[in-house]
């Protein structure tokens, strides 16, 4: 499927939450004009990194979650939203600056354009916005529930730095996954979920969707970046090996990482065997244990939005 078609339908399936995400898009854009912000010389800095935007997935997701469940959006949803987008694209600043990469979305990253230092700086900057959006909420469960995706998320960065050129079974890298992106979503959807809820009976299944659908889309974008030389590149020399390349060296050398040889080519290689389609095999199972996980809700066109997503997103077809 090519990206055009991609977003084609992406598009076509947001469009039940279309005036949300135009809501969730102002605020983030006018999130740091208030006085204070405004004397802050890093904000122009963060607000162009910002609308280099990606999917938006998370507050897509967010949304979709916020309408099955009934929520009327009384400015909690949208700041859950923000939080967890902020809470992202910092990460994504920190990443760049450990994996030395000088590209994010076709753009200069921050550490490229400008340094390793206001990198940092302009990350943190984001999660202390993220704090002040979180200490508004007067629920120390949603408080926890993003303490602990931040933990996670740290505990998972750590784990990949200390086991760089090493070849993880598929069972850590898929631990490693849901610690580095799935958590994230598991706040964020939780956070949904409970609000104003005095009975989470599904609470479990709630966050196993999270867990899983975040676990299958990091799966995609390993093997997106199979696809993308220089992101190929960029993970082989950091030492960081994904579900393609694992899967390619159990395959072709039987898990012994020092007979693999010219990395150079190493694309056409892994393309001779079925470390690719093993990928896509392995997403597949759990954006459908993601599916299952829902299978409680009752119909309507938010949860055939979020099935149609999943489903997207591991590029299974659907019809309209």
């Amino acid at each position: 499927m090519t990206d055009s078609v991609f977003n084609e339908k992406y598009k076509e399936i947001l469009s039940v939450i279309s005036s949300d995400l135009k809501n969730f898009e102002s605020t983030l854009n006018s999130y740091f004009d208030d006085a204070q912000n405004r004397k802050e010389q890093i904000v122009p800095i963060v607000k162009d990194f910002l609308g280099n935007k990606g999917k938006r997935i998370r507050p897509a997701l967010i949304f979709l979650f916020a309408k099955i469940f009934n929520k009327n959006n009384d400015g909690f949803v949208t700041k859950i939203a923000l939080a967890n987008e902020l809470l992202h694209n910092a990460t994504l600043i920190h990443d760049d600056i450990i994996d030395c990469s000088i590209l994010r979305r076709g753009k200069a990253t921050l550490n490229f354009d400008y340094d390793s230092k206001l990198a940092v700086l302009a990350g943190d900057f984001l999660i202390a916005k993220v704090l002040e959006l979180l200490f508004d909420i007067d629920d120390s469960s949603i408080r926890k529930l993003h303490s602990a995706a931040v933990s996670n998320l740290i505990n998972g960065e750590l784990y990949q730095y200390f086991n760089r050129y090493r070849l993880l079974d598929i069972d850590k890298y898929i631990e490693k996954s849901k610690d580095k992106t799935a958590r994230l979503f598991e706040a964020g959807i939780n956070s949904v979920y409970l609000y104003q809820n005095s009975e989470p009976v599904y609470l479990e299944n709630i966050k196993n969707f999270a867990l899983n659908f975040g676990t299958a889309f990091q799966i995609i974008n390993d093997i997106d970046n199979f696809y993308d030389k220089e992101r190929l590149d960029e993970d082989i020399k950091n030492g960081d090996y994904s579900a393609p390349f694992i899967f390619y060296v159990q395959e072709k050398y039987g898990g012994d990482l020092s007979k693999v040889q010219n990395t150079g080519l190493l694309f056409k290689q892994i393309k001779n065997t079925s470390a690719i389609q093993k990928s896509q095999e392995l997403a597949k199972h759990y954006i459908n244990l993601a599916i299952e996980n829902i299978s409680f809700l009752e119909d309507n066109q938010y949860k055939r939005a979020v099935i149609k997503l999943c489903n997207l997103i591991a590029g299974i077809e659907y019809n309209g």
